[in-house]
């Protein structure tokens, strides 16, 4: 009866109950467990002969009570970034779990069926905006209004980069489907840079020298932030703390609608790369208000994560598995060469001939497709609209793999990047090398 279903995304356990009257009062606990590995849990009571009848729900973990709802709530879900009110917001521990019943009123008998739905970690694409403010700085929207209009815009996650303040990664409230990561938008006079992931990265954003900004981004990187640079060639306000002076292992390629701007970001990290360094590259709206070309998800980053929360996705991009497109509808860009794929690093051998560079794109508009390496240019070709899976063979010889996709911009009436990959990374090994 308690057997679980393992489907292809989640696993199901259907838990029933008759509970007597002469069990008024009682609480009941329903076990199952939990194994290794689970993002979500997901809980659904149905009483089938519910007039007469009330019956409390709560959750318990191995280390105690999750929460309570009493008899205001008939469904539930628990994770470790957020929960139904009223529940832990705690990682989920394998072992023996409850759903605990009050009998607070019984007639008769009173049948009970509790659905558990357990959501395993998997890899898949997740899409956000990792640039935009509200209230708590310099744009007109409150939380509550930046949160809907992600959601409206078909984002499943979002960065809370306000300028040079921490108050909006105490004051959202959780979404029970949408990521929110704790973010801030260190703001100079000389340049701009996100920190991610942590609540409070630095102490004082009033940086008056280059030593200053070292300090704050050490600082940062010490508390645990993921750190990029943001539109370091923009006309107002780009990188003049000089770009050769810091390490970024993250940049902004990509702010807001596609500009000349973007195209010397994108020409620079290009040529990093070309030097051997490992950037990653990332995208974002930096929404502020109402503005017909900037828009949520103008540029969206895909993320391809294990967990939908903050950790995960965090961990993903340090990982550089991540997509640019030009709008939460994609398109969408995969590499793989020998099993890796996107910010992985590829060991291959001097002696070795040539690889398979396998490339998978979703929902293009049609264009062309750009293979760019540590030679440059390396293939292009014209594509039509709709998905495509393609193989190119590419020289080992090469530090890095990584594609372009263009086409029309009809809203800026000019032919701009749809969609930008991370690389893959290639490193040449010694014939004698154990690597």
């Amino acid at each position: 009866m308690n057997k679980p279903i393992l489907t292809s995304d989640k696993i199901t356990l259907t838990l029933k109950e008759s509970i007597s009257e002469e069990r008024q009062g009682e609480y009941i606990t329903l076990h199952f467990d939990v194994p290794e590995a689970i993002e979500e849990i997901n809980v659904r009571l149905i009483v089938k002969n519910e007039k007469g009848n009330t019956i409390d729900l709560g959750l318990e973990g191995p280390s105690g009570m999750k929460g309570w709802s009493g008899g205001a709530r008939r469904s539930i879900f628990v994770r470790e970034d957020r929960a139904t009110p009223g529940y832990l917001i705690e990682e989920i521990d394998p072992g023996k779990w409850g759903v605990v019943l009050n009998a607070y009123k019984v007639k008769g008998v009173c049948n009970v069926e509790v659905k558990v739905d357990m959501q395993p970690e998997a890899p898949r694409w997740i899409k956000g905006d990792l640039h935009m403010h509200s209230n708590h700085s310099d744009s007109p929207y409150s939380l509550s209004e930046v949160i809907v209009n992600a959601k409206e815009a078909g984002l499943e996650y979002i960065a809370l980069t306000d300028h040079n303040t921490f108050s909006q990664n105490e004051a959202f409230e959780p979404q029970e489907d949408l990521v929110i990561i704790p973010a801030v938008e260190l703001t100079t006079n000389r340049g701009h840079s996100n920190f991610y992931g942590v609540k409070k990265p630095f102490n004082d954003f009033r940086c008056q020298s280059m030593a200053d900004v070292k300090h704050v981004i050490a600082e940062g990187e010490a508390n645990g932030a993921l750190i990029s640079v943001n539109h370091p060639h923009c006309d107002h306000c780009w990188w003049e703390w000089g770009l050769e002076e810091f390490e970024f292992d993250y940049v902004e390629v990509w702010n807001g609608p596609w500009r000349e701007r973007n195209l010397r970001t994108l020409h620079w990290w290009q040529s990093q790369l070309g030097l051997g360094k490992r950037m990653i590259a990332l995208g974002g709206s930096d929404k502020h208000g109402p503005d017909e070309w900037i828009k949520y998800g103008g540029p969206t980053t895909f993320i391809k994560a294990s967990k939908h929360s903050p950790e995960g996705i965090l961990g993903a991009i340090k990982e550089g598995r991540a997509c640019i497109a030009s709008s939460p509808e994609g398109p969408l860009i995969d590499l793989e060469i020998n099993g890796h794929r996107m910010g992985e690093t590829l060991l291959v051998s001097e002696e070795s001939s040539y690889l398979d560079l396998h490339v998978t794109i979703e929902s293009f508009n049609g264009g062309r497709m750009k293979v760019y390496s540590s030679d440059g240019l390396s293939f292009e070709r014209t594509l039509n609209q709709g998905n495509h899976r393609l193989t190119f063979q590419v020289k080992p010889s090469n530090s890095f793999y990584r594609i372009e996709l263009w086409g029309e911009d009809k809203q800026l009436q000019d032919f701009t990047p749809q969609a930008i990959s991370n690389p893959i990374f290639l490193k040449t090994t010694g014939a004698d090398s154990n690597g």
